[in-house]
């Protein structure tokens, strides 16, 4: 996949604006997806999934962290975010058609 210019300065601009609240949001976004979809608490049962919890935050970093990852790697978003695609579709289990 191939960003226009303007595409790729909008997304390292929103990145730039984020900062340091990149795993708040995160965290925050992975809490309402628990609430607007309660199915995907399926992939978490080994997970303290209470608003707030530890475990949720640290996900949400881990999250975040892929994100930066792909931000600064925008030439290879298959590439370098393979590894994701590989732990969760083989040893995590979750189902393929959510990385489509």
């Amino acid at each position: 996949m191939v960003l226009a210019p303007a595409d790729r300065a909008a997304v390292l601009a929103l990145w730039r604006k984020l900062g340091t609240n990149v795993g708040i949001y995160t965290t925050e976004a992975l809490e309402r997806t628990f609430v607007a979809f309660p199915s995907s608490k399926t992939y978490f049962l080994h997970l303290n999934l209470s608003p707030g919890s530890a475990q949720v935050t640290a996900h949400g970093q881990k999250v975040a962290d892929a994100l930066s990852l792909a931000v600064n790697h925008l030439d290879d978003l298959p590439g370098t975010l393979s590894y994701l695609r590989e732990l969760h579709t083989h040893k995590l289990r979750v189902d393929p058609v959510f990385f489509k």
